[in-house]
């Protein structure tokens, strides 16, 4: 029993580290050498919980989605605009903090395809969401070919915000005649996507 909270251990704690390294040199320049000196392991240790960096860094992935969903606001009675302001808020200062790791994410999605087909369900997950939301706030008509429009859409939206959210970091000095990018600013464009293509009412067609 204390060998396995002992393993518990060195695994929360070789996340914690790889955590770390991700943000201060990057995916490109992380190794198993690092990781293992930066957690104070040799690297045979290191391979007996973790086979490569990307298995590691797959796992700092999974723990970090996993918090995000833990602590997302929810509830609170807010108006339809102020929820998803609050929202769009979270996942913007999120991205921020965690620029490095939303990179190597990004690497991941395209070089390993259970990354992917994880992206892609989490999503899918989140699509219907959406759209009982729509449902439920009398915003849609509940016809196949309705909600299978309103599906794509929101899959649309959810990829554009993303992509955005992948590029916060790299959109700092984006302009270097007005500086660092104003977080705020992707703010209010996420709030603006988000409202004016699933929430505003859409006018009947001619």
């Amino acid at each position: 029993m204390e060998k396995r909270r002992k393993r518990v251990r060195t695994r929360a704690a070789l996340l914690a580290v790889a955590a770390r390294e991700i943000e201060q040199v990057g995916y490109d320049s992380l190794t198993m050498d690092h990781l293992a000196n930066a957690a104070g392991l040799v690297r045979g240790t290191l391979y007996l919980y973790y086979h490569s960096r990307a298995d590691i860094v797959k796992a700092v992935l999974r723990k970090y989605w996993a918090l995000m969903r833990i602590h997302r606001p929810r509830g609170g009675g807010l108006g339809l605009k102020a929820s998803i302001h609050r929202a769009n808020t979270y996942s913007v200062m999120l991205a921020a903090r965690n620029p490095r790791l939303l990179e190597a994410r990004e690497i991941l999605l395209r070089e390993d395809a259970e990354v992917a087909a994880r992206m892609a369900s989490v999503n899918r997950i989140w699509s219907e969401r959406i759209v009982s939301d729509l449902i439920r706030r009398g915003l849609t008509a509940q016809d196949d070919e309705d909600l299978s429009f309103l599906r794509l859409k929101a899959r649309a939206v959810i990829n554009m915000s993303d992509t955005l959210l992948s590029d916060v970091h790299r959109l700092s000095g984006w302009d270097d005649t007005e500086g660092p990018i104003d977080l705020d600013l992707v703010i209010r464009v996420m709030d603006d996507l988000w409202y004016r293509s699933l929430y505003l009412p859409q006018p009947d067609e001619a």
